[in-house]
């Protein structure tokens, strides 16, 4: 019998993907997001010697589901509705490939992730050092990229799709920028500059080779793995590098450091922040809100309670 359920691949990634091709999704975006996080498990799985779909059990994808908690709590999502989704993706793969006799696991109860409402005790932001660190231990390019994603904001995704050479004439053209390509559900934004963000946009568009940070000749996919291999090889990761984006967002915006940065309770933030401004908590309240919001936005959410995982 030829394995992933004969489907018509002997290879895990390409049966799944055949398989979600197959399913009607909403549109391209939703396909493509699915494929992606099934490419990230059968990676994961190969590497605990998973090679085909028979040998996913229940248990296995509930140790995956506590693996994507553990990054979670290291700060390379921003949210449990990543992870959450990845699992929700295997369900999906593994629904389809049984003919419907795969049982779902949760999430929530069977892996322990997080809710939504999950804030961080400690920053998550790559500390400046370690940056300068591992910008030196990495090749030119991603180096790069981990300077737009700390300076700009950008995901992983947006940060290898950028095209900086067309962001350089926008912003000499309107005075801001637009992110567009690998965005969260397609929904682009615009983001305004200063002096800082220009030169690391400049930088980014010397090195770049096609229409994006990646090489003209190189998929997404391939030049993503090549980048996980240097984070892990340098023990860091690249979410934490929007973290850090964030928190210096906040000190501009407010001119104090957000509760994370500052080691104060998220409950008990606004009179920390008021005492710190020598404002009333009203206004120190306002001040956080309006803040949080347009923090939000620059990073391509739109929900403000979102920014609770980066500031605390």
């Amino acid at each position: 019998m030829s394995r992933n359920y004969g489907i018509g691949s002997r290879d895990m990634f390409t049966a799944g993907r055949m398989l979600l091709k197959d399913r009607s999704l909403n549109g391209f975006k939703t396909q493509s997001d699915y494929i992606d996080r099934w490419r990230l498990f059968t990676v994961y799985a190969e590497a605990k010697g998973v090679k085909k779909m028979e040998q996913v059990t229940a248990s296995f994808v509930i140790d995956y589901g506590r693996h994507l908690q553990k990054e979670l709590e290291a700060g390379v999502y921003s949210s449990p509705s990543a992870p959450k989704n990845y699992v929700s993706t295997v369900n999906c793969v593994m629904r389809l490939a049984t003919g419907g006799q795969w049982k779902a696991v949760r999430p929530g109860k069977d892996c322990g992730i997080e809710r939504r409402k999950y804030i961080p005790k400690t920053s998550k932001a790559l500390p400046e050092a370690k940056h300068q660190a591992v910008q030196h231990a990495i090749d030119d390019r991603l180096a790069r990229i981990m300077d737009l994603q700390r300076t700009l904001g950008l995901r992983f995704k947006e940060s290898c799709l950028f095209d900086a050479k067309a962001a350089v004439q926008q912003l000499d053209k309107v005075g801001y920028i637009t992110i567009h390509s690998g965005t969260k559900g397609g929904r682009p934004r615009r983001l305004p500059c200063d002096n800082e963000m220009r030169k690391v946009m400049e930088a980014a568009a010397e090195i770049q080779s096609g229409r994006s940070m990646i090489p003209k000749e190189m998929t997404y996919l391939k030049f993503r793995q090549e980048c996980y291999q240097q984070a892990k090889a340098n023990d860091m990761s690249f979410h934490p590098e929007r973290h850090a984006f964030a928190q210096k967002r906040y000190r501009e915006l407010v001119k104090a450091p957000c509760p994370l940065e500052a080691g104060w309770e998220h409950r008990g933030r606004i009179g920390k922040l008021a005492e710190y401004l020598s404002i009333s908590e009203t206004e120190a309240k306002r001040i956080d809100e309006e803040a949080r919001l347009k923090i939000s936005m620059e990073l391509g959410h739109s929900r403000v309670e979102i920014s609770n995982a980066y500031l605390g």
